[in-house]
């Protein structure tokens, strides 16, 4: 088993934390209530630059909407399909750091809360353009689900997806596909950046 230095995962825990504890910040321009999604709509998250967010996932499926008043697009961004929950955020390192930090980072994260756990053995993935991280399971009290972890030079993402255990089989191979499609750029960045699982 490789160990895992806290300098790094601390830091990458850091991170997310900052980024978590501004969740209750709502992004005005949101507005409130929820928007009904079309396939094919990309939803993008972080900080905008000449009109672009750096992180973005398309929808691929109907019967997806956002979640408006738990998104922050300069952040994070909520869909939600039944009673299924899907997050995408974006994560900026104080440290330069790989997908599997990243996942360690995140596992800390959702530990604290008490209710969920990462899984200990995720896999690799590549996207359907070639950005390399980690995806495993999601689990805890009466729910189940995804998280995904992607990182490249400059930038992270974090996608989580868990629901009833019914509901998230409903729906599991709708959220493995939208997985599939994110994509992280901006300066500095590459799309093919290994995640060293």
């Amino acid at each position: 088993m490789a160990r895992v230095r806290w300098s790094e995962t601390g830091l990458v825990a850091l991170a997310l934390l900052v980024l978590c504890a501004g969740m209750p910040l709502l992004d005005l321009a949101l507005g409130s209530g929820r928007r009904q999604l079309a396939p094919g709509t990309i939803v993008s998250v972080g900080t905008e630059s000449d009109g672009v967010r750096p992180v973005a996932v398309t929808v691929t499926h109907n019967g997806w909407v956002l979640n408006k008043g738990n998104s922050s697009l300069s952040g994070y961004a909520q869909l939600h399909s039944a009673d299924v929950v899907f997050n995408l955020s974006v994560v900026i390192p104080l440290v330069p750091f790989d997908a599997r930090e990243l996942w360690d980072g995140l596992a800390r994260i959702v530990a604290i809360g008490g209710r969920t756990r990462l899984g200990t053995r995720p896999r690799p993935i590549t996207t359907a353009h070639g950005l390399s991280g980690l995806i495993g399971t999601l689990t805890g009290r009466g729910r189940t689900g995804t998280a995904a972890v992607y990182a490249t030079d400059t930038l992270g993402a974090t996608v989580t997806a868990a629901g009833p255990p019914v509901a998230f089989q409903n729906v599991a191979a709708q959220v493995e596909a939208m997985v599939r499609t994110v994509t992280i750029s901006g300066p500095g960045t590459s799309q093919t950046s290994e995640g060293r699982p």
